[in-house]
């Protein structure tokens, strides 16, 4: 398992990803476009921000009591509601009429929304790139007045507030203005919507360390769902928790979580020590029913077997074959899990064409 090693400098914190799968770079200047903003152009994430049932239910059992796949879960639940809450205030912001609208001075269209969420001053603001290309600015206004971005990003649409983008969400800014969640860093969160029958996002926590651990070093990792509508999905997630109090210092988890709607599902996971002498503690693998209830387990660490004995038969559950815990060749240096069907989903809507800088841009849209 040489990919603890690898992911060792770059992870250290609980939560739940750092530029993994950055779309190419050096994207030709798009012909100004003045349209006016639509509210079709004002993305709904819908339920790639919200947990799934079936797979809530799984992964309350997962790690229950197998405690080391429960903070696998708990990661990946904090970087779904960290980018949950930023875009809330988008869908909130966006609510009628813009506060102001018009056409840059380089001939594109903008829309700009101006409300108090939560007692800061939000503006939203939209520009067009191009027909289908859009930015977006999330703002928050500082008590010294000025404005802070909370999120930058391209939306590329291919339907009705559906497509494909890249975000990226500043958490010191969100920290500052929100005293929450209390940590500095940023979030990048890929996302494609734009097929009826599959939902895919990627997110990844880049140089982020909390403020109530002022002994952590900055960290990535990152996470991966692809979610069938109506039958269920996969989660892949490399995180870092202290899961065993009784060793020193963090723990690196590796987690693998397939569900069937109605059915149950199945876990694999790989746990190492990231303490003085960092080595692999040992794997994991968990079924549930469609209850959400236990049905097989078993671990390769001798020293839990009297807290989670293995049982039941882990050959088939929930119609879903045993598979390996991420190993050294599926895990990268910035600790991303990746799956290659979300790769391709995500490519095919247009987010793995944005690059770091063009989702870090934060223009004074209609300034």
């Amino acid at each position: 398992m040489k990919w603890l090693r690898y992911t060792l400098s770059s992870l250290v914190l609980s939560s739940a990803l750092a530029l993994a799968g950055c779309g190419g770079g050096g994207n030709p200047e798009p012909e100004p476009s003045a349209d006016p903003i639509a509210d079709e152009e004002i993305v709904d994430l819908g339920d790639l921000i919200q947990q799934d049932p079936d797979a809530a239910a799984a992964a309350e059992v997962i790690g229950d009591p197998a405690t080391l796949l429960a903070e696998g879960k708990k990661q990946g639940d904090k970087a779904r509601s960290d980018v949950a809450a930023v875009m809330s205030f988008i869908k909130e912001a966006a609510q009628g009429e813009p506060a102001r609208k018009g056409v840059t001075a380089d001939g594109r269209a903008y829309a700009q929304w101006v409300k108090t969420i939560q007692s800061v001053e939000i503006t939203f603001s939209a520009v067009r790139m191009t027909q289908d290309r859009l930015r977006y600015l999330l703002q928050g206004k500082a008590t010294d007045g000025s404005k802070k971005p909370l999120l930058t990003g391209i939306f590329v649409k291919k339907g009705p507030k559906t497509g494909g983008g890249r975000f990226h969400v500043n958490l010191t800014n969100v920290s500052d203005l929100y005293n929450a969640p209390g940590a500095d860093g940023s979030v990048h969160f890929w996302f494609a919507n734009h097929k009826g029958d599959k939902r895919g996002r990627r997110i990844a926590y880049v140089n982020v360390v909390r403020r109530d651990d002022p002994q952590m070093q900055k960290v990535n990792y990152g996470a991966d769902l692809v979610r069938l509508v109506g039958m269920g999905g996969r989660f892949r997630a490399v995180g870092v928790g202290d899961v065993i109090p009784d060793l020193p210092g963090p723990e690196a988890i590796g987690l693998r979580i397939l569900w069937k709607a109605g059915e149950g599902g199945r876990a694999a996971a790989a746990v190492a020590s990231l303490g003085p002498a960092p080595k692999l503690l040992g794997t994991a693998h968990e079924c549930w029913d469609k209850d959400g209830l236990r049905t097989a387990y078993k671990d390769d660490n001798p020293n839990n077997d009297a807290m989670n004995p293995d049982e039941g038969d882990l050959a088939m559950c929930a119609g879903f074959a045993e598979e390996a815990p991420p190993d050294q060749g599926d895990v990268s240096a910035d600790g991303q899990d990746a799956d290659p069907e979300l790769d391709a989903l995500l490519e095919e809507s247009g987010a793995m064409d944005i690059d770091a800088a063009e989702a870090d841009a934060a223009d004074a849209i209609g300034q």
